[in-house]
């Protein structure tokens, strides 16, 4: 499966430095992006719940974040509402 992610809002300096970075590597930008992102997750991987009220409260942090913003619509529409998709 072929995923596509865009990212804006790239300062410059990081562009270039992310384009050296992958050439001292000899792989193109994109390898190298893929690269960093899978360390990154891979690294920071959050302990699972212990307990039933330790679930209870990692969804509480996120239940209700949507509410009252939706209006019905899809979430990919709410998304690309959110990022000022044209």
């Amino acid at each position: 499966m072929s995923t596509t992610l865009t990212i804006r809002g790239l300062a410059e300096p990081v562009k270039q430095k992310l384009r050296i970075r992958a050439a001292s590597l000899g792989r193109s930008m994109e390898a190298e992006v893929r690269d960093i992102l899978t360390r990154a997750v891979e690294e920071q991987q959050p302990s699972p719940p212990r307990t039933v009220e330790e679930m209870k409260e990692r969804l509480r942090a996120v239940t209700g974040i949507w509410k009252g913003r939706s209006d019905g619509k899809p979430t990919d529409e709410i998304m690309s509402e959110l990022r000022n998709d044209d």
